[in-house]
């Protein structure tokens, strides 16, 4: 898979990673990836500078918390995060201002494959097969901390 822009995923947590990996879903990513974090070999100093490729990074909120990255000073982030802040992700540059653009999942990935934000058939088209409403938590986990006596209607 070609990227014409640089994809950043951090997932929010270590837990997470784990249930990537217990789904088979990491093995998927590391797959596309062109780095992977590795907590026994940390990076010496803070990205700034990507190349157009898939990073898995060390878990944090987005590129600013717990991994330490940022983009570089005047560009343009597009993320899935709502911390997106002005100057936490992105600084200003001299010559123009950091913007942090919030989108659902499938635009971040679609925008890093195409280099730029698809239109909507471009979109439509990606999308195809994909049940993007399905999601729902397991029924037990919502139901056992739910206490009847504080239920009030």
């Amino acid at each position: 898979m070609e990227f014409r822009a640089p994809l950043v995923v951090a997932a929010p947590t270590y837990n997470i990673i784990d249930e990537l990996q217990a789904e088979g879903d990491w093995e998927i990513l590391q797959k596309y990836s062109g780095f992977e974090f590795n907590d026994y070999a940390p990076k010496a100093a803070a990205r700034t500078e990507y190349q157009n490729m898939m990073y898995l990074e060390r878990p944090g909120c987005n590129l600013c918390m717990g991994n330490q990255e940022k983009a570089a000073k005047g560009d343009t982030v597009m993320a899935t995060s709502t911390r997106l802040f002005q100057g936490r992700v992105v600084e200003d540059s001299e010559r123009k201002k950091g913007e942090s653009l919030l989108a659902s999942t499938p635009v971040v990935v679609l925008s890093a494959i195409l280099g730029r934000i698809p239109n909507m058939d471009e979109y439509k088209a990606a999308v195809v097969g994909i049940d993007l409403t399905k999601f729902a938590p397991p029924l037990k986990n919502l139901t056992s901390a739910v206490r009847t006596d504080a239920v009030s209607y």
